[in-house]
């Protein structure tokens, strides 16, 4: 038996980025997420506890856009991986954090490749 509460949910960008980055990371073809570097035009692939180094979350009236910054695997389709990586995305926000699709902008940056093994 579920209860509808009313009220309003405010949840952190810092959540939102953690929620995005674990999407993100289960997604096919997602090697990780990257860091950018201060001061030099090169990435650090994040290890598993820090995936909102790779995600940057920023609000405007017209709604949230979340920066994905991947490392992706090489040899993989780069249009796939991003829709598959946009949809997944979108989907987990809205599913755990009650976001709009119609208000998320997702932007994606392939910052790399790298080979699996």
């Amino acid at each position: 038996m579920s209860e509808t509460i009313t009220g309003s949910l405010n949840v952190s960008n810092d959540v939102i980025a953690d929620i995005a980055g674990y999407a993100a990371m289960s997604c096919y073809g997602v090697v990780g997420m990257a860091e950018q570097l201060q001061g030099a035009e090169s990435v650090r692939l994040s290890s598993g506890q820090r995936l909102r180094k790779g995600v940057l979350v920023s609000t405007a009236e017209d709604g949230l856009t979340v920066d994905l910054h991947v490392v992706i695997e090489a040899g993989v389709n780069m249009r796939s991986v991003s829709q598959n990586l946009a949809s997944s995305v979108t989907f987990t926000l809205q599913e755990i954090a009650q976001i709009d699709p119609s208000k998320l902008k997702i932007a994606i940056h392939i910052d790399a490749m790298k080979s699996r093994a």
